[in-house]
């Protein structure tokens, strides 16, 4: 019992750390920082949860529950779990449990690629003078439509070039005026 409070106090002690770093001096952490602090505390609570697991299938107490413990896997716990299998000798013999783990597995890897996908393709915020600036670019020649930008030479026109205007980009990519497909 001892070992669970001090086990608790660590716990508080690390969460009152990492708030304090986030709250610190005003400083914003990184997107890999982020995603390293996470990645290290689902894989502490993967891991720890195969050991809690095993340790309530010994002494006849509640389990975890198997869909849980792979959702853990799905959040991207997969080397705690895979960890704790193997230090705990836990759910290793059970065939369907593996396969529902390496599932999981699979699965996490589809939503970083997803992830991934969606945050290089997100526009970047722009700062409010930067966006004038542009506006102003973009404003600093008109055409009435596509087909003189293509009689002057200019497209495709890309966002923030002289010319643009969003009611030319017809898919909304940042480029009006691109060539008819063929």
């Amino acid at each position: 019992m001892a070992e669970a409070v001090e086990f608790d106090h660590q716990l508080e002690f690390a969460a009152e750390e990492f708030a304090n770093h986030l709250a610190g001096n005003g400083e914003v952490m990184s997107f890999a920082q982020i995603a390293t602090y996470y990645g290290i505390a689902i894989n502490f609570v993967a891991f720890a949860a195969f050991g809690w697991d095993k340790a309530q299938a010994e002494s006849g107490g509640w389990r975890v529950r198997e869909d849980t413990l792979v959702g853990f896997v799905v959040l991207g716990g997969i080397v705690g779990a895979l960890a704790g299998r193997a230090v705990f000798r836990h759910k290793t013999r059970k065939g369907s449990f593996g396969e529902k783990l390496w599932a999981a597995a699979l699965a996490n890897v589809f939503l970083i690629a997803g992830g991934w996908y969606w945050l290089s393709h997100s526009a970047e915020p722009v700062d409010p003078q930067e966006q004038a600036r542009l506006d102003r670019v973009m404003a600093s020649v008109t055409y009435p439509g596509c087909n003189e930008v293509r009689a002057a030479g200019k497209a495709p026109l890309h966002y923030g070039e002289p010319g643009y205007r969003s009611d030319m980009d017809g898919d909304g990519d940042g480029v009006a005026c691109e060539d008819p497909p063929n």
